[in-house]
């Protein structure tokens, strides 16, 4: 079976408002010229000009030969291909991706007999163990403390004959656990690699571009693209080679300390609606020095209109509300404005707790109380966010720093992906 690598379509839809608002009108059946006043009156409502004309529901209305005609006309109408309809869809690959997790032991209560090693007596305890593949990583302790305290190093095992898992010696010391667990995601890498050349395949998993900006831990990590397929433009947002984005959200799976499993939306974005939204405000801009008599030589370059200008973060969160009951999830949650500051130091911190602390809790509780539930503050565990990946100025490096002593942990990295896993482990 060869390696797969496209988009996913979920059967999960939205109505476009349009179609929302013609569904749950009290007008049953009315002439076309009626129907035409009632639809442009949705303006009223929240319904954008650009979404009727794009759906062309006026023309065909006003070239309906009928004298009367039933709402379920017209929604069959807007059924074809409709313009405005959001589906769910994720970047998919069939690439052997192994998960490895490595699980701390606790101390043990009782040591076993010392070794001679190099002249010094010292205790090999078993520290990290990964239950997937059995890589073992192990502390090793001086028994004897000496000038400069106890001498200790940490190695890595993996099981007798697992010649795919490493093709060479892996006997060699680190100066830090953390050196030993990064090693031991490298061997799984390479081993993943070898394996997708001989045309070995895994099931199908989502293939995500910026799991760097996690909240560590979490499960099933999924960056999900909220699109509108139908439109007449198209637009191509700076994240994803997908068109028509009207927002993505990224996902991962946590579990509370009482016990409910999570939906936990990591970031609520929408490309489309800042560009549209900063073309807008440069178009002002301009039209006020053109005004005052200067000059503005920069052409404006104004993206596609976008039907869910004003209401895109509604949809989102209606899309990942049906998710969450797809999957059967206990709840669904989203992080506060200080982590999103935290992860983005150079984004603006003001705005970022205003939409997730403020805009975002708003949306949900208005679609809460539709849905029968309500907003309550959810916790979990995660693991330590001391450390972050950093770019090393002037190279083609980076380097995972401790963010209170801006000191660098282990060595430089040749691509970012590797500082990451360092940076996790």
């Amino acid at each position: 079976m060869p390696a797969l690598e496209q988009y996913e379509i979920s059967p999960l839809k939205l109505w476009s408002p349009l179609q929302r608002q013609l569904a749950t009108c009290s007008q049953v059946t009315s002439s076309p010229q009626q129907w035409i006043g009632t639809i442009n009156n949705f303006q009223k409502k929240g319904i954008t000009a650009t979404e009727i004309e794009w759906s062309g529901v006026i023309p065909a209305l006003e070239d309906a030969p009928e004298a009367t005609l039933h709402v379920d006309e017209l929604l069959n109408f807007l059924a074809d291909a409709p313009p405005c309809e959001l589906v769910l869809q994720r970047h998919i690959s069939n690439e052997y991706i192994p998960q490895l997790r490595y699980e701390k032991l606790q101390r043990p209560t009782e040591f076993p007999p010392a070794t001679f090693v190099n002249g010094r007596r010292e205790l090999k305890l078993l520290h990290y163990r990964d239950r997937s593949f059995g890589i073992c990583i192990w502390l090793h302790v001086e028994v004897d403390t000496g000038l400069f305290g106890r001498h200790r190093y940490w190695s890595l095992s993996v099981p007798h004959g697992a010649k795919k898992l490493a093709t060479h010696p892996v006997g060699r010391r680190f100066a830090s656990g953390q050196e030993a667990l990064a090693y031991g995601r490298a061997l799984i890498g390479r081993m993943a690699r070898r394996l997708s050349q001989e045309g070995f395949v895994g099931q199908t998993t989502s293939l995500n571009r910026f799991p760097r900006y996690l909240l560590p831990g979490g499960d099933n990590y999924t960056e999900w693209l909220i699109t509108a397929p139908n439109l007449a433009d198209e637009y191509l947002g700076e994240h994803f080679d997908l068109p028509n984005i009207v927002a993505h959200v990224r996902t991962t799976e946590r579990t509370s300390p009482e016990g409910l499993y999570l939906l936990v939306m990591e970031e609520i974005q929408s490309d489309w609606n800042q560009r549209l939204r900063e073309a807008i405000q440069q178009i002002e801009r301009q039209s006020l020095i053109e005004n005052e008599g200067g000059i503005e030589w920069d052409d404006v370059d104004l993206p596609p209109n976008n039907p869910y200008l004003n209401h895109w973060l509604d949809a989102a969160l209606r899309m990942m509300l049906l998710l969450a009951s797809h999957r059967g999830v206990s709840g669904i949650s989203w992080l506060p404005g200080k982590l999103h500051a935290e992860r983005f130091p150079r984004a603006n911190a003001a705005g970022l707790a205003i939409f997730y602390d403020r805009i975002v809790p708003t949306a949900m509780e208005k679609l809460a109380k539709s849905w029968g539930a309500q907003v309550v503050t959810a916790q979990f565990s995660t693991l330590s966010r001391h450390y972050c990946v950093q770019k090393v100025p002037k190279k083609t490096a980076w380097q995972v720093l401790n963010r209170e002593s801006g000191e660098m942990i282990g060595d430089e990295f040749g691509d970012v992906d590797a500082a990451d896993r360092f940076c996790q482990s």
